[in-house]
């Protein structure tokens, strides 16, 4: 970045100077779906974003956005604009360009992005680049039109992406175990429609009353013994016996009522013949039984993600060498720029997921395996 290509242009990061004309290329680039001054203004000097901008003669003709998330080896191309007067000059695939450099230096080796179904311009420009389609996101846009996911791996020959799950958002806050359930028994079995009812209903049975704040979530049992009810095999693993999360419940009426909750799963378990495993697991445990045909639910702790110490479940959806693929059904807050394709079998570096699938002081295990009945 700073030198000036054959063309005279230098690429450059973005700095307040620059959003005046930034918006200006904004407005006579797209009539909807606009980034406002706000939203330029946060991604300049972002810790988790890095903008671009394309200047000729000191006058700011383009730009790029591209953002991150804390540990995790994926990045988004959030936006691309060039100004009209200087298009089919070979700067929006130079931005492209620039982006992708950045991705690597802050080391997420694969870009994600949504385009227009209808920007045959822009489709092609990012063929050109080697960038595949992966799903289309119906009614991404304000105006109800769809997008493109469209992605580009930048080392290649470092990684092979598993076969993308289907993906489902959770509706609630608490609700990231009934979302990810529904993914892994989707993917076991299509027919198993991925909906709000169901969501709502698989909390229902697996909630262990967890009442820090707000609503419980759901333990390992209960999301075990949803799945035996709706006819698939299922085995637990847990780093450690008795009711979880329980240290966290202050008062004893409601400490009470947890382990109740839990004896209560344990009993139904233990009729339903589900095996549990107790004790310490890894990486490795975790990617021999989904190479046995088992889809995999981990319990994670969002710290290393999002910095919130807050337990979740995600969806584990492959392995290669280097990486764990995981599904995560949380795409964030409304003012989060992520969507469904971030969330989507995005990678994590092995040694940082087994950091990430510990949760609290204690460093709590829990995983769920779901896989066909035979016969």
């Amino acid at each position: 970045m700073g030198q000036a290509d054959d063309c005279g242009v230098i690429f450059r990061l973005a700095d307040d100077r620059d959003i005046d004309a930034l918006c200006q290329i904004e407005s006579v680039s797209f009539d909807v779906d606009r980034l406002n001054r706000r939203a330029f203004k946060r991604f300049v000097g972002s810790e988790t974003a890095r903008l671009c901008v394309a200047e000729i003669h000191g006058v700011v003709v383009g730009y790029a956005v591209v953002i991150f998330r804390r540990n995790v080896a994926l990045a988004r191309l959030y936006s691309v604009a060039v100004a009209p007067d200087h298009r089919r000059m070979g700067i929006g695939r130079a931005l492209v360009a620039q982006a992708e450099d950045l991705s690597l230096d802050f080391g997420a080796p694969i870009l994600r992005l949504e385009v227009a179904q209808g920007n045959k311009d822009a489709i092609a420009l990012f063929h050109g680049k080697g960038y595949q389609e992966f799903a289309l996101y119906p009614d991404y846009y304000p105006d109800h039109s769809d997008a493109l996911r469209m992605e580009r791996v930048l080392v290649p020959h470092a990684m092979r992406l598993p076969s993308p799950i289907q993906f489902y958002h959770q509706t609630l806050p608490f609700t990231c175990g009934p979302a990810s359930l529904m993914m892994a028994m989707n993917a076991l079995d299509p027919s198993v429609e991925m909906d709000r009812s169901l969501e709502i209903a698989l909390w229902r049975e697996a909630t262990t009353i967890f009442m820090t704040s707000g609503h419980g979530g759901c333990g390992p049992l209960g999301l075990a013994l949803a799945a035996d009810r709706r006819g698939f095999a299922v085995e637990v693993l847990r780093s450690r016996d008795g009711p979880m999360f329980v240290d966290s419940v202050r008062k004893p009426k409601s400490r009470e009522v947890v382990e109740l909750v839990h004896y209560d799963f344990a009993q139904q378990i233990e009729q339903a013949g589900i095996p549990v495993s107790v004790g310490p697991f890894g990486v490795a445990d975790i990617e021999n039984r989904m190479r046995e045909g088992q889809m995999a639910l981990v319990l994670i702790s969002q710290y290393r993600i999002y910095g919130d110490k807050i337990p979740h479940w995600v969806v584990v959806s492959g392995f290669d060498d280097r990486f764990v693929y995981v599904t995560d059904p949380d795409i964030g807050d409304d003012h989060d720029p992520f969507t469904g394709s971030d969330c989507l079998s995005f990678p994590i570096l092995r040694h940082e997921f087994d950091l990430m699938a510990r949760y609290g002081r204690d460093k709590l295990q829990a995983a769920v395996f779901v896989r066909k009945k035979a016969g």
